[in-house]
């Protein structure tokens, strides 16, 4: 259905709640039970061409109402052109997206002293999740009354993934409390790393290194025919922390989100 593998491993991370209707000229996403899942509503062009004024049209022909617009490309090798500087005047947020992949030995890293790694299970530790995806997400400068009820939504949807066998989450933690985590969600394609998310008074302590060796150990014995993959912002953290494992630049996206808050 898509070229770009990290569009794909995009659909794998909204699962079954994300419908997808296809057309000759696009994909449109639709998860009926969140609105304010940007991503999980947007537009994928079966193409590289970037008309902003069609394709912000067509948006609001398929979404009308919505407050916010998002579209992207299923061009593996884009970068951002002249088209995304329109789509940038008009309010729109420009992201290129980097997309990498493990296809060599994973160079594992130590584990930080001190904390317990394990899956997530019990409801209180998905309370947790949540909580952490908040603190870390209001750095970025969210309106938290507009944010929560997104956070809250999409942390269900991933418990109920995981409930359903589709993949795992992980977390580090001090006693009782959750300083780190990460999630993993894996068909016979592709092995997505999610939302890698720290408190800021635990960083710079291996923990996202060490939960991503454990989300590795858990797809090799699940799903060892799938190319781990993550989708990342071009230049930032994330980034940087699968290449020191050993994850290779496979791909360039580009994202354009008029936000609705």
């Amino acid at each position: 259905m898509l070229r770009a593998l990290g569009l794909a491993s995009d659909l794998l991370a909204m699962g079954a709640e994300t419908v997808v209707e296809v057309r000759e000229d696009r994909l449109i996403l639709r998860t009926p039970g969140q609105p304010d899942y940007w991503d999980g509503n947007s537009l994928i062009f079966r193409h590289g061409r970037v008309d902003s004024g069609a394709q912000i049209a067509q948006f609001e022909a398929d979404f009308p109402g919505a407050p916010h617009c998002t579209l992207q490309w299923d061009d593996p090798a884009m970068r951002p052109g002249p088209g995304h500087a329109a789509l940038e005047a008009l309010g729109f947020e420009i992201e290129p997206v980097d997309v990498l992949t493990l296809t060599s030995p994973l160079i594992r890293s130590a584990a930080p002293e001190g904390l317990v790694l394990r899956a997530l299970g019990r409801a209180e530790d998905w309370a947790q999740l949540a909580d952490l995806r908040m603190e870390v997400d209001l750095e970025e400068g969210y309106d938290p009354a507009a944010h929560g009820p997104y956070i809250a939504g999409r942390v269900a949807a991933e418990r109920r993934q995981v409930q359903a066998g589709h993949g795992a989450w992980f977390g580090a933690f001090d006693g009782e409390n959750l300083a780190g985590s990460l999630g993993i969600l894996a068909d016979a394609r592709v092995a997505r790393y999610q939302a890698v998310a720290t408190r800021a008074a635990y960083r710079r302590r291996g923990i996202a290194g060490a939960l991503l060796d454990m989300a590795y150990d858990w797809v090799a014995a699940r799903r060892p025919g799938a190319v781990p993959v993550i989708v990342a912002l071009a230049d930032q953290a994330p980034g940087r922390l699968y290449r020191r494992h050993g994850f290779a630049p496979a791909e360039t996206l580009v994202h354009a989100c008029r936000p609705g808050y």
